[in-house]
């Protein structure tokens, strides 16, 4: 009975202790809110008017824009996909490889045993029916 007291006894304790330390995740805002005016960043930078600019912007996008050359992904990464099938089928067929070779020696190892097992059964078996036929000759 006190085993599951202390049990519920700590269930609680932990639960308290996890809810004492929470808190809004907003605090409360208390003050005036100030309304910025925009203005002009007073920056380095400098600034562009795009209202005169539009004759120029859309005749940039009718033009058609230079399509780069294609290139296969291969080049781009440096090595070569043959390289990476490569490493890829070592990555997994190693370790494969190893896995079914030990569970196939655990398999061998087990059918030895269930084959050992089964011997000492059938041993098993003809001495009890001697036993039970010994004492049924006395019997008689």
């Amino acid at each position: 009975m006190t085993f599951p007291t202390l049990g519920l006894l700590f269930l609680l304790l932990s639960t308290a202790a996890m809810a004492q330390g929470r808190k809004p995740a907003v605090e409360d805002f208390v003050g005036i809110d100030v309304e910025e005016s925009r203005v002009a960043p007073q920056g380095s930078e400098s600034l562009y008017n795009l209202e005169q600019d539009v004759g120029r912007i859309q005749a940039g996008k009718k033009e058609a824009p230079a399509v780069a050359p294609k290139t296969t992904q291969s080049a781009e990464s440096g090595f070569p996909m043959k390289v990476l099938m490569l490493a890829l089928a070592l990555g997994l067929g190693l370790p494969l490889s190893v896995w079914f070779m030990i569970m196939a020696n655990v398999k061998k190892k087990a059918s030895l045993e269930s084959a050992s097992n089964i011997e000492l059964l059938e041993k098993y078996r003809r001495e009890r029916e001697k036993k039970s036929e010994d004492q049924v000759r006395k019997v008689s």
